[in-house]
């Protein structure tokens, strides 16, 4: 089948957010054609464009004035409606407009909600909508722990957003989800037009080459330019890494990740808190972690970090909201030790940190739980059996 694949950002490197769709792309390439539209923003090089030059027939992209925007640009354009600058939403709509009339496509896979009006009112083959995560949940986490002109922000924002995917269900032949969560928060439960397509891990990339777990050592990853891993990550420096080293003053946290924010740099000063920035490769510091502490207080989707983690290997502590992104359609249980108040968390790590300084073995079970049930390839498959189901 011949296949329009949309996205609202380049799914390369793999460290940009999107790796989602690197992977379903290389893999459903086996079986379709790909012509990928994308939007772009600063940090894109056109270099970028050569890691998905085998897996696809020709690729487009869009670049955005939107992007890179302060907080407080980006909140002006939702209250004004605008997801994706103007031209930008043209010029992907255009593009769209000629394929369709030129060529022959069985199939339009859409990503991102800001790509809606990009294809909203066109007539299309039959769209596949792959969610990924439930912004909408995301958002209304956000605003449980936010305050003042900040929530009254967010509420705009989500009302917004729940529009915007109900949109989608509307416009789509087929839904997906990169967990059950996300699909009962947006699609209100199963549905048979809706699937979970869980992300993967490259558990050939992510393994670990140390016999022993690191001493004392507490690691978070992600982007720190991103609300709930920012949120998470002064969390455990400020409120729960304290309490830690009540019993244990050697302990330390490593916050590793790009673009932290001022307030997260400033963590820093910190005793035992270390705050990378950019890494080239994160596995060095899961080598040397302890435990992985994932102390998110909201989010949506799958937190492809603790898939990363526990392919290397790394005893994890998360809050209730991380693990349950970790649920399969089967109710497998993941082996992470859960916590939710800071408290928790201290009590947690404290007992974790004692039994690992006696028995430093790697966590053997997590590693078996993320290669049966996240794999890249079995997701792919599912997408794929669902656009040869559409484009009948």
């Amino acid at each position: 089948m011949r296949v329009l694949y949309l996205t609202n950002g380049f799914p390369y490197p793999l460290t940009s957010g999107y790796l989602r769709h690197y992977f379903l792309i290389r893999e459903l390439a086996k079986w379709h054609a790909i012509t990928l539209l994308a939007v772009v923003g600063p940090s894109f090089r056109a270099e970028h464009t050569e890691a998905l030059a085998p897996f696809t027939e020709r690729i487009l992209t869009f670049r955005s004035a939107g992007r890179g925007r302060s907080r407080a640009g980006k909140a002006l354009a939702w209250a004004g409606g605008a997801l994706l600058g103007r031209g930008t939403v043209q010029d992907m709509r255009a593009a769209i407009r000629r394929l369709l009339a030129e060529e022959h496509f069985d199939a339009v896979l859409f990503s991102g909600k800001e790509t809606l009006a990009a294809i909203d009112g066109l007539s299309t083959p039959p769209v596949i909508a792959d969610f990924t995560d439930a912004a909408s949940l995301r958002l209304r986490g956000q605003m449980a722990v936010s305050r003042g002109a900040r929530r009254l922000a967010l509420r705009l924002k989500y009302v917004q957003m729940r529009r915007v995917e109900r949109r989608i269900l509307a416009r789509a032949a087929h839904g997906l989800f990169a967990s059950a969560r996300d699909r009962d928060a947006v699609a209100g439960g199963p549905r048979p037009d809706m699937t979970v397509v869980p992300n993967g891990v490259d558990v050939t990339y992510w393994a670990r080459q140390t016999p022993a777990l690191g001493a004392q050592t507490l690691v978070f990853t992600g982007a720190m330019n991103y609300a709930p891993n920012a949120d998470a990550a002064l969390h455990l420096v400020r409120d729960i890494l304290p309490r830690v080293q009540r019993e244990f003053p050697e302990a330390r946290a490593l916050i590793v990740g790009h673009s932290p924010r001022p307030a997260l740099v400033a963590e820093r000063e910190r005793p035992g808190v270390t705050v990378t920035g950019w890494v080239d490769d994160v596995r060095p510091y899961l080598e040397t972690a302890t435990l992985f502490v994932a102390p998110l207080r909201f989010g949506a989707g799958i937190q492809n970090k603790l898939l990363e983690a526990m392919a290397m290997q790394v005893p994890v502590i998360a809050s209730p909201l991380a693990a349950d992104g970790l649920r399969t359609e089967n109710e497998a249980v993941p082996p992470v030790r859960v916590a939710e108040t800071a408290q928790g968390f201290a009590a947690a790590i404290g007992e974790e940190l004692r039994a690992r300084a006696e028995t430093p073995a790697p966590d053997a079970d997590a590693r078996r739980f993320v290669t049966a049930h996240f794999d890249w390839r079995v997701s792919a498959e599912r997408v794929h059996k669902i656009v040869m189901q559409v484009a009948q």
